[in-house]
């Protein structure tokens, strides 16, 4: 088992360490606590220089990442570091019981290179037979299979040629546990890692993903991060980690590089020896969405001949309008959809869409007080026609922000505040501000 992490210099930790549980580990903190960071340790120990950023060449602090395995017979550190603009590794075992050399030399910690699970991960292929297969096996409350079993199938429906179409962020979330998952029990992997559990999902969806990670906990070991706004079964409190807040501001030169998740998957062995391998689609042009608008959900029509100036004068208003509204779920922008709620999409080249990425980071990087870049993700979306083929260059933007809490209103780079209603954004006077940090207190 993994049993004890320790970091020097790395994202958020100047030094830090963490023992975790055989079976679950939950590490419990509120956003920008270095959850994401403090898992991106554990996977920079096993993929290295691919997944470690290093934003100043020119840093001559060392950074040293350190996990501990416990076998029956021996114990086994394996070290990542960098130092003088140069990654090294060391690997060191301690042997418990000399006579038992010969069977701890087939000790290999690399069935112990974790599956990681991430909001971000984007998946757009995978296999409901294989989630199937796997998930029948568990013996979890039938409450709870019956809600996954639903879901499902409600996915099942929407199937057209060799494509699934998924509109609900709840459910594709489900969905991407569920394959992710059944990846690692095919490929009998011993530890994996859960960024950001169950954040976008009601209380039953979330009960029903607690009994089948305690179920899968005892096949494998399961590390989870979560936000503090969700509180995790009372059975499992001696598996909470509670993470201090620390200040992002102050972020070593060294950190986890988050795109890495995007590639973890498409190298993954057992998924690149799938045969059938089913293709998400979730939005169909011309077509209307199941979900509506409301205070967490809003549709934005794209006119006129410039969608990118068009996006970016009202992106930040729209992402401080969420951090303003005290919430435990996450907002999110559509930009492509109608108020009717009918997928018109937003007309991209690749010049476009690589200013649009770039100038809506920028303008979130204006907003004060500042957020960690994890909290807002940016997404485009590619649309499909009928017959399940590409539309070219036409896109649904999805920017969606995670709940923060700070003691302060956020505002966008023209010192403008905003706060998020039912029917859009508005932005607050002076003296609104004043009645609402009363109200407030």
């Amino acid at each position: 088992m993994l049993e004890k992490l320790n970091i020097y210099n790395f994202g958020p930790f100047k030094t830090f360490e963490m023992n975790f549980n055989k079976d679950i580990t939950i590490i419990l903190g509120p956003n920008a606590s270095g959850k994401t960071q403090l898992l991106g340790a554990i996977v920079g120990v096993f993929y290295g220089q691919d997944s470690i950023s290093v934003n100043d060449n020119t840093n001559t602090e060392e950074m040293r990442l350190s996990l501990k395995f416990k076998f029956p017979d021996s114990q086994v550190e394996l070290i990542r570091g960098y130092t003088n603009n140069k990654f090294y590794v060391e690997n060191h075992t301690h042997y418990i019981s000399n006579n038992k050399i010969f069977r701890l030399k087939t000790n290999d910690i690399n069935e112990f290179e974790p599956i990681i699970i991430n909001y971000k991960n984007n998946l757009t292929e995978f296999n409901i037979e294989l989630i199937k297969k796997h998930l029948l096996q568990f013996q979890i409350k039938d409450t709870s299979m019956d809600l996954l079993l639903r879901i499902i199938n409600r996915i099942e429906k929407t199937k057209i040629k060799n494509s699934y179409k998924i509109h609900s962020g709840g459910d594709m979330y489900i969905l991407e546990l569920l394959f992710y998952l059944s990846i690692a029990l095919e490929d009998k992997t011993k530890l994996i890692i859960i960024d950001e559990f169950a954040g976008m999902l009601d209380s039953h969806s979330a009960s029903a993903l607690w009994d089948l990670i305690i179920e899968v906990s005892e096949r494998m070991q399961v590390i989870i991060s979560m936000s503090g706004y969700r509180v995790p079964p009372l059975d499992l409190e001696k598996s909470i980690r509670i993470l201090p807040s620390v200040d992002y501001k102050k972020r070593n030169n060294i950190n986890f590089n988050y795109r890495f998740f995007d590639s973890l998957l498409i190298e993954n062995r057992i998924f690149n020896s799938l045969k059938n391998k089913n293709k998400i689609v979730k939005y169909l042009i011309n077509t209307q969405v199941e979900f509506e608008e409301n205070i967490t959900m809003e549709f934005k029509e794209v006119k006129g001949g410039n969608p990118v100036d068009s996006i970016l004068s009202v992106v930040d208003q729209y992402v401080v309008a969420y951090l303003n509204v005290e919430r435990d779920t996450i907002g999110t922008i559509l930009w492509g959809i109608s108020d009717d709620r009918i997928v018109k999409g937003v007309r991209l080249n690749y010049t476009e869409r690589d200013r649009l990425r770039r100038e809506i980071v920028n303008k979130l990087s204006q907003v004060t007080p500042p957020i960690p870049s994890q909290v807002c993700s940016i997404s485009l979306v590619q649309l499909y026609d009928e017959n399940m083929n590409i539309v070219t260059d036409k896109y649904i933007i999805e920017v969606t922000v995670l709940p923060h809490q700070s003691e302060y209103f956020f505002a966008n780079g023209k010192d403008e505040v905003y706060i998020k209603t039912d029917g859009g954004k508005r932005r607050l006077k002076a003296h609104e501000l004043q009645i609402e940090l009363k109200s407030r207190k």
